[in-house]
């Protein structure tokens, strides 16, 4: 009997021990999840192949659901992500890291999305122009990108975690040169990724 509890004991504390890697294991990918640029953070995960043509087909339907609601919207990744774009000034002032009023307002369309983080990854990218240093950019993106998480935070009405991954870019990925006007704020941009997860 003493045997059959020592083999039970060895067991016990064997299963324990992989449980605590397991854990160890996923919280290690939480935290690599966070540290991803952007390029990969945009193709992790992967759909697995059986659910890319239902993916794209969804992601189809949401774009022109934003659209319809006033929001410039485009699929990429084979279709299976959805990029919405908004030009930063409909969102703040100049030089400012405060949404404006109205802020909120624009991104309502997004609710239902950051609503279901288990369906959704959203991914916010905050770009500037090449007015002011390195420095200023990436600041002014940074919390720009910080107020739009606190936005969503809002919009999605939960207490758990939204799933939404931040980056403020700066200046580094204009989308033209900073030659006129238009072309500076076509640079000053939010791009919203909504990323499907597999399911």
């Amino acid at each position: 009997m003493t045997s059959l509890f020592r083999r039970l004991r060895v067991a016990l504390a064997a299963a324990a021990l992989a449980v605590s890697a397991i854990a160890a294991t996923a919280a290690g990918d939480a935290a690599d999840a966070d540290e991803l640029d952007l390029d990969r953070q945009l193709h992790t995960p992967a759909i697995p192949q059986r659910q890319h043509a239902a993916t794209a087909d969804h992601a189809a339907r949401l774009a022109a659901s934003m659209r319809r609601q006033g929001l410039r919207a485009a699929t990429l990744r084979q279709g299976e992500i959805v990029l919405v774009s908004l030009p930063c000034d409909t969102l703040f002032a100049a030089n400012s890291t405060t949404p404006k009023p109205e802020a909120l307002r624009r991104l309502r369309p997004l609710r239902e999305i950051v609503g279901q983080s288990e369906r959704y990854k959203v991914v916010v990218a905050v770009h500037s122009d090449d007015t002011g240093d390195d420095a200023y950019s990436d600041a002014l993106t940074e919390a720009r990108a910080n107020a739009i998480d606190d936005l969503l935070w809002q919009l999605a009405d939960r207490d758990d975690d939204t799933n939404v991954v931040i980056y403020g870019i700066g200046k580094d990925e204009p989308l033209h040169d900073n030659d006129s006007q238009a072309h500076r704020r076509a640079n000053r941009r939010v791009e919203i990724y909504i990323v499907p997860l597999p399911h």
